[in-house]
C-alpha cells in the first residue's frame, strides 16, 4: 500500500541500480535496460517484487536527504 501512493515517484535518468545493495543483479540489470520512468513502470517489470520496489524508493529518499544537507 505504501508503494501505491509513491508510484509516480520520478527515477532519476542516471541512477545506477547496479550500486544498490541488497537489489537482486538480474533486476538491477532490467531496471538499467529499460530505465522506468516511474516506480509505478518498475512496478511492471517481470520479477519485480515489492520488497526491491520499497529498496528503490528508500535509497531514492536517502539520496534526496543528502542531497538536502
Amino acid at each position: 500500500e505504501a508503494i501505491r501512493k509513491d508510484e509516480l515517484t520520478l527515477l532519476p535518468l542516471g541512477i545506477s541500480y547496479r550500486s544498490m545493495p541488497g537489489l537482486s543483479t538480474e533486476l538491477a540489470s532490467k531496471l538499467e535496460a529499460r530505465r522506468p520512468e516511474n516506480l509505478a513502470q518498475a512496478s511492471r517489470i517481470e520479477g519485480m517484487t515489492p520488497a526491491a520496489l520499497a529498496l528503490i524508493l528508500a535509497h531514492l529518499r536517502k539520496a534526496r536527504r543528502a542531497a538536502a544537507q
